[in-house]
């Protein structure tokens, strides 16, 4: 919880190229069909052996899960912001609100107060299980019985996939300086379902 104040890192300028809209639109096929050519994914390109897999999966976590999507969005603004990137919580702020997630607690994430009145106890469970997991990898037992409280093994498992593809993308942005898209892209309709 202590890195919530951690300041957000914007790329200048890219480390990996950004592969052209030929190459994405290969890619962005199937169930990654709604995934919109943003920047991260266009450096992800660079690696054809493990990119098309990649996007499939990824898309994957936009469709329903057992954990509660706006928790999920919540979560990945977290990662985001526990990352110092940028790139992923400007992004995720367009598809929480795409989700009905509050401005207040998007700006109470935002400011690192996880602890605000508006997260209800099964988030507040959720941010510190997953502010561990980033922190000192595995959640203590104290932190493993509070948040088993409000999730199932699925959903505590589903929570572990999307902090650690969003911790995976996070470092892939940072490391390989992607910049910021000119704008965040939009959520295709009907893309969560």
């Amino acid at each position: 919880m202590s890195h919530l104040s951690v300041s957000i890192n914007s790329a200048t300028r890219s480390r990996l190229p950004l592969v052209d809209n030929s190459t994405m639109t290969a890619l962005l096929t199937g169930t990654a069909a709604g995934l919109p050519p943003i920047n991260v994914f266009r450096a992800l390109a660079n690696a054809p052996s493990l990119a098309p897999d990649y996007m499939q999966y990824f898309a994957r976590l936009f469709k329903p899960l057992e954990l509660d999507a706006q928790i999920e969005r919540l979560l990945v603004l977290l990662i985001g912001k526990l990352s110092g990137c940028e790139y992923v919580w400007r992004q995720n702020v367009v598809v929480a609100k795409s989700l009905g997630i509050l401005d207040e607690k998007i700006a109470e994430l935002g400011s690192g107060n996880m602890e605000a009145r508006c997260f209800s106890a099964a988030e507040r469970a959720a941010f510190v299980f997953a502010t561990e997991i980033v922190e000192i990898v595995e959640a203590t037992e104290a932190t493993y019985t509070e948040v088993a409280k409000y999730f199932s093994p699925r959903a505590l498992t589903e929570i572990l996939y999307v902090v650690g593809s969003y911790m995976f993308l996070s470092r892939v942005i940072r490391t390989g300086g992607i910049p910021l898209d000119e704008k965040p892209a939009e959520v295709p309709d009907g893309f969560f379902g």
